[in-house]
């Protein structure tokens, strides 16, 4: 798990055609999606931040290593007799190091674009490490894949804000600490250990250009030396 992460990371040093760097940050809200919560439920929201690294390799594709951190929880919510019976709750600190790729609808940001905005979408591989308790039995360490959408504007071709609605996909059901412990009358007193965990970062994020990147020129043979 960790050396196909390792190997994403790569990437962003395998490509010589980069035009741009950036660094940026982000605040906003984290959920949750288990046992617990079925589905999204935006009363379980907690705050969260994110700092990232974004090298652009063309106008539309860029890749993105980040670091988001927040707290995830979620309560029971009585909806049928085993729900009362566990009446369960959890806090659970997450961190979250990502390597994703952004794939831009618009050029957005060449000096000649008709625009200075842009949708997108991403998607990449993460690892995150949490705290509940169940983590002694899974391990501090599980991978997750990002999947979102998102969308920016440009401020004086240097200043990039936007933002961003991501999904966490892991596949694990420890998250919030319930998955099919303590058993005694139906499997599905305690949850169900194969229907994974979710959770999810929505924020607003600001970014800026700190250096360009030249674009290595393309080999042309010296023809003087060749006509001789």
């Amino acid at each position: 798990m960790k050396s196909s992460f390792y190997s994403l990371l790569v990437l962003v040093g395998l490509n010589t055609s980069a035009q741009f760097m950036e660094f940026g940050g982000g605040l906003g809200y984290m959920n949750y999606s288990g046992d617990l919560v079925r589905g999204y439920d935006f009363s379980t929201s907690t705050t969260g931040g994110t700092v990232f690294y974004r090298m652009n390799f063309s106008e539309i594709f860029t890749i993105r290593l980040g670091l988001t951190v927040g707290t995830i929880k979620g309560a029971e919510t009585p909806i049928d007799a085993f729900a009362v019976q566990r009446n369960q709750s959890f806090n659970s600190n997450v961190i979250e190091l990502s390597s994703v790729f952004e794939y831009h609808f618009l050029d957005f940001k060449t000096s000649d674009s008709p625009v200075n905005y842009s949708p997108y979408i991403m998607g990449g591989v993460g690892v995150i490490s949490y705290d509940t308790p169940a983590n002694e039995n899974t391990g501090r360490y599980q991978l997750v894949l990002p999947v979102g959408v998102g969308f920016k504007y440009l401020i004086q071709k240097k200043y990039t804000i936007g933002i961003e609605a991501g999904a966490r996909k892991t596949f694990f059901d420890y998250l919030d600490g319930i998955s099919d412990k303590d058993q005694t009358i139906k499997d599905y007193q305690y949850g169900n250990p194969k229907d994974d965990d979710w959770y999810f970062f929505t924020g607003l994020t600001f970014s800026i250009t700190l250096f360009n990147v030249p674009c290595p020129f393309p080999y042309r043979p010296n023809q003087s030396i060749l006509a001789r």
